[in-house]
């Protein structure tokens, strides 16, 4: 009974008004039948029946801001990157957020535990090929923290082969589409094999920098369709949603927002999930899912 961690890059808990938030506007069928209504800040916190929503602070007491770097630092160590830093930080880690991954990340410690930890993206040959020539190719914290825990990438053969999924969800990037349910499951599919299966969908943010509702609505139908596959395929895995910092749910500005951030909790280890406040809680509760100690500092 693993933990699948669906990071959704940039995804806030915004106002229920479908003239500016994506999440209001589009049409949303599996969250809403998981949420009682649209993905926004109008949903009451609960928990029942092996699901359990909550908003979790984005802000961790820092001014300014939440920033991708130091908000990913935080789910994935449990600690307030932000307040090590004095800033919110952004958007690939520098060398101080390196130090703090070095020390240890939910992948390490499932790693140094004996277990099966994976990052499931597709990259494509080209990305891989920079990374392995060095010729500065930028990583983001979760391709940095599954590089430091000894973790491999993953990339378009994977994806073929079913050991993989497309961060545009459906594989259009990787020239070979398929239906949107049918990715779904095959995530679901896939992070059986994992004591923690981590997937970033980072197409939020760059839809919220874009500023365009039209768009942003038809990127968030995609992913209700693809959630619907998902949830059919998830067996004993207990699915996580979360993101590191509000924008796409705005449209009234390109910029991230100091919005609180959804965390759902689906299967037989949601409750573990309880009492999660912001974003460093998320880290602790990974380990108690998955009866982990914590990285010595």
């Amino acid at each position: 009974m693993g933990v699948l961690l669906l990071f959704l890059d940039g995804v806030g808990l915004g106002s229920p008004d479908p003239s500016v938030n994506p999440f209001a506007a589009a049409r949303t069928p599996t969250l809403a039948a998981l949420l009682g209504g649209p993905l926004t800040a109008e949903r009451t916190p609960f928990a029942r029946d092996g699901t359990l929503f909550a908003s979790l602070d984005a802000g961790l007491g820092v001014a300014g801001l939440p920033q991708s770097a130091t908000g990913q630092t935080a789910l994935l160590t449990g600690r307030n990157a932000a307040a090590l830093m004095g800033r919110h930080y952004g958007p690939w880690p520098g060398p101080t957020l390196k130090r703090v991954l070095d020390e240890g990340t939910l992948f390490l410690e499932v790693a140094r535990a004996g277990g099966r930890a994976g990052l499931v993206n597709a990259f494509s040959p080209a990305y891989v090929r920079a990374l392995e020539d060095r010729r500065g190719a930028r990583v983001n914290v979760p391709v940095y923290a599954a590089l430091a825990a000894g973790l491999g990438l993953r990339t378009a053969a994977d994806y073929a082969a079913g050991r993989a999924v497309s961060a545009d969800l459906d594989g259009s990037y990787l020239g070979a589409p398929r239906p949107l349910g049918e990715a779904g499951a095959a995530l679901g599919r896939l992070a059986k094999g994992f004591d923690l299966a981590f997937f970033d969908f980072w197409l939020p943010d760059t839809a919220g920098h874009r500023w365009e509702l039209g768009a942003a609505v038809a990127l968030v139908e995609k992913l209700d369709a693809f959630l619907a596959g998902l949830l059919g395929a998830l067996g004993e895995t207990t699915l996580v949603v979360t993101s590191d910092h509000g924008n796409v749910e705005d449209k009234g500005t390109r910029s991230h927002t100091r919005n609180p951030v959804p965390l759902l909790a689906l299967g037989p280890r949601a409750a573990a999930f309880a009492g999660a406040r912001d974003l460093t809680d998320l880290a602790p509760r990974v380990r108690a899912a998955l009866s982990l100690k914590a990285s010595a500092r």
